[in-house]
């Protein structure tokens, strides 16, 4: 019986090491990838002796990269309801390049919460080189503010189309 249990001890351990291993990958010209929660790892800080969560970042494989790329990224990012009035910064990189920005707001009104819905629309030139994106969540405001918005939900979508255009068509 004790073998049995460890064997499924085992088997259990191994499947989640595979499954944090596995990569996001999107692929120019094709459908758009979904990022839930789950696949954003959180950005720390230390305030009053605590580890703060300050935002949270993805790293998306980028495949097919052509010399000019147009970017398509939206979601919705969702607070607790206590804490739902907060701003947040979106930023998009490719290999440390910055492609894309933007700013949203989530609010509670009448106590209902609506969340941020950022939304990044960007064309670039001069990017074939691309192999990894970048999606970085960051809530905006002092420290104080960041730590009382708990960041309840994450679903964001990224699409990347090509453009192999002679220098100069674009």
């Amino acid at each position: 019986m004790n073998k049995l249990l460890l064997a499924a001890g085992i088997l259990a351990c191994s499947s989640s090491v595979f499954a944090s291993v596995i990569d996001k990958t999107v692929s120019v010209d094709q459908e758009a990838l979904l990022l839930t929660t789950a696949d954003f790892t959180p950005i720390t800080t230390v305030w009053a002796g605590r580890t703060v969560v300050t935002g949270y970042q993805a790293l998306v494989d980028v495949q097919g990269a052509q010399s000019a790329l147009f970017f398509d990224a939206s979601g919705e990012v969702s607070a607790r309801w206590f804490a739902s009035n907060f701003s947040l910064v979106t930023k998009m990189s490719c290999n440390g390049v910055p492609v894309g920005m933007s700013k949203a707001y989530g609010k509670r009104v009448d106590g209902q919460s609506t969340p941020a819905q950022p939304i990044i629309t960007e064309l670039r030139k001069g990017v074939e080189g691309c192999t990894q994106l970048k999606i970085e969540l960051s809530k905006e405001g002092s420290l104080s503010r960041q730590f009382y918005t708990r960041i309840q939900d994450i679903s964001f979508s990224v699409a990347v189309k090509g453009f192999n255009s002679p220098q100069g068509a674009l």
